[in-house]
């Protein structure tokens, strides 16, 4: 699956044995999460919160620990739900079908293409769920904590630090579990009557020997609906070096909500 931002564009397409993720939001500023919250004890919690959560994974860099990550893209062999049947990711489709699979979001626009850049056709009812999808990666959850300001709140259950905030744009909640190393291994996204969850294990540099960037990102996905495995995906290699994507609105969707 590759999805791609560029600006406020993002694309989601399934590919080859792959799985490709960029993730691209706006940079939050010095210490990622030290830009927003209340000056009290809460908000100062909440503010040491998300700064641990960026800089666990890698997000932080030169001498002003400025969130550097604009993009992200990985592979992954693996199994997903697609038009509700599961199915193993082949050659951008699903096994045993000649249908690719790019799906497409920018801010309220959604739709489909035959290949990448070609054949848009319009699919504006997923836009959210598709938005979704990208914010609730470990980078893009994050950000979006960052972005929800002194609505984002901490807590702990069961001795785990939990960070639950709202994405206003989506409608939608967001809770947060974080393991010891403050890095995320539990997203729960409830979207109307929607709840998914989204387990993350085994962080690391999966770049290559040749080409670590000590950005770190999880190597098993598992994300469920109720009691439905919607994906389970185990990560073969990253590129976490913000590759250049562009991915133009087709005039077939231009205009459309």
């Amino acid at each position: 699956m590759r999805i791609g931002r560029r600006g406020s564009c993002w694309g989601l397409g399934l590919g080859i044995w792959v799985l490709g993720f960029i993730v691209a939001v706006s940079a939050q500023g010095r210490g990622a999460g030290r830009g927003g919250g209340a000056a009290t004890p809460e908000g100062n919690q909440v503010k040491q919160v998300l700064y641990d959560m960026a800089d666990s994974i890698g997000m932080l860099r030169n001498a002003n620990e400025v969130d550097r990550i604009g993009s992200m893209n990985y592979w992954a062999t693996g199994t997903i739900v697609s038009s509700g049947q599961s199915c193993k990711v082949v050659d951008y489709k699903c096994e045993g079908s000649a249908q690719r699979h790019v799906e497409v979001v920018k801010d309220n626009l959604a739709w489909n293409e035959t290949e990448p850049g070609k054949g848009g056709t319009p699919a504006a009812a997923a836009a959210n769920e598709r938005a979704l999808l990208l914010w609730t990666l470990p980078a893009g959850a994050i950000k979006a904590a960052n972005d929800a300001g002194a609505a984002a709140k901490v807590s702990t259950e069961n001795g785990r630090t939990i960070v639950s905030y709202p994405i206003a744009s989506l409608k939608a909640d967001v809770k947060l579990t974080l393991d010891k190393d403050s890095r995320i291994e539990q997203v729960e996204s409830r979207m109307g009557t929607v709840t998914t969850v989204t387990t993350y294990a085994d962080y690391g540099d999966w770049n290559g020997a040749d080409y670590l960037s000590d950005v770190m990102f999880p190597r098993h996905i598992v994300q469920k609906r109720g009691t439905t495995t919607i994906a389970d995906l185990t990560v073969t290699r990253t590129n976490t070096y913000n590759p250049y994507v562009i991915m133009p609105v087709p005039d077939s969707v231009k205009g459309r909500p």
